[in-house]
């Protein structure tokens, strides 16, 4: 498997998980208010990290080196830092609180721009070449997560959650920008490791705030339920580090528009989760809308991968 390959497997993979996060986060916000989920999330990826860190330096492989390798010392932190406050400081609370404002099928579609963010950023900001079929495809694939959502409930909107929203998207479209940029001095591990120790200072200080004057509530009594640690340990130990870990090293390899048009694989996920296992319906309209999502998806990364051969040979 050549590194393309490899890198477009981490992406998928990474937007596999994600796609059933949305089944965790169902659950456990039916016990707690987003701002302690996500506390309790991004607090627990940062502990798993610390783990995999010191461990991964105290154990040597083959040839006496860490398994692990990991240090910030002396290395630009600006790139790493602005990865951090995109996400998932900035995109988690746009996402949380514009969802709050709109209907979820109208947050879906909105949310399912982030790949067209991508190309605008992949070209303005990367300064990268981008094809036809990778706008056409981009652009195809938000009306598939739009076909997928709208028969589910009405577009509810308003002028609040659109804009927050918005910040989301490119929150979301930067995420790539800056994971592609931090990679050349940090490796999948440190970016992740920072995003989360950011994440969970951020999301502590905030769930704190929120719950003043009704911790035993929102706090102390949920913490004590089983159910929900089994909800955290999904979104943080796989959803959190595994996934990020992937996105980041995908990231590095691929273009930034590449990279984002995978992020609607996870609307294609969320549905077959939520008929696994919430026995939730998937009607025709859905059915035709994952098609849509998967077929742009794979026709971007063929038309990717077939002008990155035009460019060995040339």
């Amino acid at each position: 498997m050549n590194l393309r390959a490899k890198a477009l497997a981490a992406v998928i993979a990474g937007n596999t998980i994600f796609g059933f996060s949305f089944l965790f986060s169902k659950v456990a916000l039916q016990m707690t208010v987003p701002g302690v989920l996500l506390a309790a999330r991004f607090l627990t990826a940062f502990a798993v990290l610390n783990i995999i860190v010191i461990f991964g330096r105290l154990i040597k492989n083959r040839d006496g080196e860490p398994l692990v390798r990991f240090s910030l010392r002396g290395k630009p932190l600006k790139d790493v830092l602005l990865l951090a406050l995109f996400q998932p400081v900035i995109y988690f609370a746009a996402e949380s609180y514009g969802i709050k404002f709109t209907s979820s099928a109208f947050a879906g579609t909105i949310i399912a721009v982030i790949p067209v963010m991508g190309v605008i950023s992949d070209v303005i900001i990367m300064k990268a070449a981008v094809s036809k079929k990778q706008i056409i495809c981009a652009l195809t694939s938000v009306a598939g997560v739009a076909l997928t959502t709208l028969g589910a409930e009405g577009m509810k909107s308003s002028v609040a959650g659109t804009a927050i929203l918005m910040a989301a998207v490119v929150a979301g479209a930067l995420f790539y920008v800056f994971s592609k940029k931090a990679g050349e001095h940090f490796n999948p591990l440190e970016r992740t490791y920072v995003m989360f120790g950011t994440g969970s200072a951020v999301y502590v200080c905030f769930a704190l705030i929120l719950c003043a004057g009704d911790y035993e509530r929102l706090i102390a009594d949920v913490i004590t339920m089983p159910e929900f640690w089994g909800c955290i340990i999904y979104l943080a130990v796989a959803s959190s580090v595994a996934a990020f870990i992937a996105l980041n090293y995908g990231s590095s390899h691929v273009s930034v528009s590449e990279a984002s048009i995978f992020a609607n694989l996870t609307t294609v996920i969320s549905i077959i989760a939520g008929v696994a296992v919430l026995h939730e319906t998937f009607t025709l309209q859905q059915i035709a809308g994952a098609a849509v999502i998967i077929a742009s998806v794979y026709i971007s990364s063929a038309d990717q991968g077939s002008a990155g051969e035009n460019e060995c040979r040339e």
